[in-house]
């Protein structure tokens, strides 16, 4: 299998984030731009005077030569909490994808638990497929978990356990990443955590986020086979009474559709409706 159905819908999260940070660094440009000669012109008039018809000018109350700092503040703070909240959704899909998986395959061998979300999915993936997945994708999201923290918690500096991890890390991802593929805009994993964010690194933040997700998906993707997305898709439209009884043209049809567009994979017909049967035999 090439995706899982999640991958789409976690996706169009992280692009929709993606767009928010892009419009937040749009208007503070531009609200800069417009303030610069305020600043020059107006400093000491405070910001009911300047911007009469602003319903929010009262609540902020400051002078024109305070409202440069802030709106720099502002605009940092909004990169930040774009990348806090797309770890947060990227943590949501990899807690969301062991259950997926789980529940189609049970896993008979002893539990595998992590505090660190991302290595917990990948020691899982290493027993699914066998083998030692790509490691620097999981640790890529371990950075990010680190930083979500150091941001969330507003540390003046890394705390040990991600200064550690970045000495560990930082140079080994920015060898990984400086492929010539992925568009990182900058971002220096031994560096990233002590700069002051800018859109430009949000924009590379955001990319590798995306492209993880989509490796990390893949690899569990690929543990599963047409069978069990069969299977899963039968559940899924048996599971509303008025499909319960459905003609077979009907049903493989369905399910051909959905396997094309949640797993992106296309098959033959005839080993569709093979694993059709079985899905309704067992």
């Amino acid at each position: 299998m090439k995706k899982t159905p999640l991958a789409s819908r976690f996706t169009q999260q992280l692009v929709r984030v993606n767009d928010q940070i892009c419009f937040a660094a749009l208007q503070q440009w531009d609200f800069a731009k417009r303030l610069e000669p305020l600043v020059v012109s107006r400093p000491k008039d405070f910001s009911t005077d300047v911007f009469p018809t602003n319903p929010y000018a009262e609540a902020i109350y400051r002078r024109v030569s305070e409202l440069a700092d802030m709106s720099g503040d502002a605009a940092i703070v909004a990169l930040q909490m774009g990348v806090v909240a797309s770890v947060e959704h990227l943590l949501a899909y990899m807690e969301e994808v062991q259950t997926f998986r789980e529940d189609l395959i049970a896993d008979d061998g002893d539990a595998i638990c992590n505090d660190a979300e991302e290595e917990q999915l990948r020691l899982k993936i290493t027993r699914w497929q066998g083998s030692e997945p790509a490691s620097q994708y999981f640790r890529t999201l371990g950075y990010f978990r680190h930083l979500r923290n150091h941001y969330a918690h507003v540390n003046p500096k890394p705390v040990p356990a991600f200064a550690t991890y970045i000495r560990s890390y930082g140079t080994p991802l920015n060898s990984f990443w400086n492929n010539g593929v992925t568009d990182v805009h900058g971002v220096d994993f031994k560096t990233l955590a002590g700069s002051s964010l800018t859109p430009e690194l949000a924009f590379g933040v955001m990319n590798l986020l995306r492209v993880c997700l989509w490796h990390v998906d893949e690899m569990v993707a690929e543990t599963l086979t047409l069978a069990d997305a069969v299977r899963w898709i039968v559940q899924q439209i048996r599971s509303a009474p008025r499909n319960r009884i459905m003609d077979a043209r009907r049903l493989e049809a369905k399910i051909t559709a959905r396997l094309r567009m949640e797993w992106n994979l296309k098959a033959d017909a005839r080993t569709i409706q093979q694993a059709i049967d079985e899905a309704l035999a067992a």
